[in-house]
């Protein structure tokens, strides 16, 4: 009779091990994380990497900034990254942060931009970015990462703008993928002959639908066109909001 009861009692009271249950059990490499579980563990992925952070003044006390970064994970994207920018004179004391949260796609180049940053009375010096918080990286299907958007047929040129010149760009973006992505930052960057980024501007973009093409444009108050020797225009797709 006791081991009757012993096995109604355990079989009424188990639970199959899941990744929301706050322990490591099945296939897990940690609590919740890693094997099946949507989320990796927090050691098995690395942060992107930082190629490079900027500012662009674009009015007196208002610059915009910009972080440069890239990771190789095909089946790794995180809804909301923490981040800070921060801002410093030339004697490396604080003007100004920035804090916000952004999404990350799959692997490749991305940019990570924050317009009309206040500076104040400060004079801005040296920029800095960093991640400021763990990342929650969650898996998702490496169809994202083969997943082609084309630019093509970009036009730099200058307009009238009252009574000073600006710099224009109309760029084109042809989604060649069968996937449809919503909420799109779509970041241009320009650079010099030196290959030195002298700009940069942000778009969102509501959506692209599969096979669509779009066209899409910045916009600057100064001007650049002459300047400018090289165009990279870098759609940031989020996997969260696709529709496949």
């Amino acid at each position: 009779v006791g081991g009757i009861a012993f096995v109604v009692i355990r079989n009424a009271t188990h639970m199959d091990p899941t990744c929301y249950d706050g322990k490591r059990n099945g296939d897990e490499v940690g609590i919740d994380c890693g094997g099946a579980c949507t989320f990796y563990c927090k050691d098995e992925l690395q942060e992107p990497k930082v190629r490079w952070t900027r500012f662009f003044e674009v009015a007196p006390g208002l610059v915009h900034m910009v972080s440069y970064i890239e990771h190789s994970y095909p089946t790794a994207a995180s809804k909301s990254a923490p981040y800070t920018f921060y801002l410093y004179d030339e004697k490396n004391n604080l003007i100004t942060a920035r804090n916000g949260t952004t999404y990350i796609g799959p692997m490749g180049r991305s940019a990570i931009v924050e317009t009309l940053v206040q500076t104040g009375n400060g004079v801005p010096a040296v920029p800095r970015f960093e991640f400021s918080g763990t990342i929650p990286w969650e898996k998702v299907s490496p169809v994202f990462s083969q997943a082609v958007i084309k630019t093509d047929r970009t036009l730099l040129e200058a307009f009238n703008n009252g009574n000073t010149m600006g710099t224009r760009l109309t760029a084109t973006l042809e989604n060649q993928s069968r996937i449809t992505f919503e909420d799109i930052d779509v970041v241009a960057i320009l650079y010099n002959k030196d290959n030195n980024a002298i700009a940069v501007s942000k778009s969102i973009l509501a959506s692209l639908k599969a096979q669509e093409t779009v066209t899409v444009y910045f916009t600057w108050p100064t001007r650049l066109d002459e300047e400018t020797a090289r165009i990279e225009v870098i759609p940031r797709i989020n996997p969260f909001t696709a529709k496949q």
